[in-house]
């Protein structure tokens, strides 16, 4: 895994350095399960200046991990800071309205690939072969010799929603999975109920009213014997798409353009085992939108500031194109 020598070399002499870990816009379990474990180390080497920053707002999947971390959680802070380390996030949209100084010191740790414009940083730990980067943050925790409980429960939150409770995992994921559960008597029940969105009245009336607007603006296309399902909400676009699959769809395309441009689709095994792939799509999409995309084979998002219209255009055509190889 390239950048951990030099990783490990900068934090040996960073104890009186100050820290900012940050994370991505509505910060899932990955992003925030990876900095909160992140910040327990810093804490157990003696950096006494730690804070954890997310970009908007926190996933309900994520919020019940908040009780774990050492250090103030704060939702689009100002950077101050003489280090920032950036999680999961591939792209500075991302990251928006935070805005970091030419001048810190940046250091990236991902499993995904910018390939157009990826963050400048001064040290980049980045793996695509992961199916998480709370992956990543267990290889960087086991070459520094750092082994915590705490940690270790919020990477498995981190791991479990990102490869969608392991449909998306691979044999690298396994094999981190039992390294942590071997080292500490965790049940994954426990992990599964960490992971459960926390919500109230309120918010999941909100979100039975986005489900039926979604279904009333429901767009149904038929190609090659595939059902595609595209719609447009205010909020819950992943939900949205979840719902759609759930009752048919094969394909399921979900927009939004409040506060910007969102877009999440989401695809059936069956054609990810053909060769569909999200993520890519959605990277071509992010140049459309000004911003970013990209994600997993069967599951992946973009964000950007306008452009929705044309975004959906693109990605039909490229999801028609793959159809038709395919056959």
């Amino acid at each position: 895994m390239k950048g951990k020598i030099k990783l490990k070399r900068f934090l040996e002499g960073a104890k009186d350095r100050s820290f900012l870990l940050l994370c991505h816009h509505n910060a899932d379990p990955d992003s925030l399960g990876s900095a909160i474990a992140f910040a327990l180390y810093l804490k157990s080497i003696g950096v006494e200046k730690v804070r954890i920053g997310v970009a908007q707002s926190v996933s309900s999947y994520a919020k019940r991990l908040l009780t774990f971390s050492p250090v103030p959680v704060e939702r689009d802070p100002v950077v101050k800071e003489d280090v920032v380390v950036i999680f999961d996030t591939s792209s500075l949209e991302q990251l928006e309205p935070i805005e970091i100084p030419k001048e810190e010191t940046v250091i990236v740790i991902d499993h995904h690939v910018e390939k157009e414009e990826p963050i400048r940083a001064d040290v980049a730990v980045v793996d695509s072969s992961r199916t998480s980067t709370a992956e990543i943050v267990w290889e960087l925790f086991k070459y520094l010799g750092f082994y915590d409980e705490t940690a270790v429960r919020a990477l498995l939150a981190g791991i479990v929603t990102d490869t969608a409770s392991f449909r998306f995992a691979n044999s690298k994921t396994f094999k981190a999975v039992s390294e942590m559960l071997e080292r500490f008597p965790l049940q994954m029940g426990e992990i599964y109920q960490l992971v459960a969105p926390v919500s109230d009245e309120n918010t999941d009336q909100a979100k039975r009213i986005a489900l039926l607007k979604a279904c009333q603006r429901l767009e149904i296309r038929k190609f090659r014997g595939y059902i595609i399902a595209v719609s447009r909400v205010s909020a819950y676009e992943s939900l949205a798409c979840k719902t759609f699959l759930q009752l048919g769809a094969d394909i399921a395309i979900v927009g939004s353009e409040k506060k910007g441009v969102r877009i999440s689709a989401r695809a059936k095994e069956s054609l990810v085992k053909k060769g569909l792939h999200l993520g890519r799509i959605m990277e071509k999409v992010g140049p459309v939108i000004e911003g970013s995309g990209g994600g997993h084979a069967g599951a992946a998002g973009a964000n950007g500031k306008r452009n929705l219209d044309e975004a959906i255009k693109l990605i039909l055509k490229e999801i028609e194109r793959f159809l038709r190889e395919v056959g």
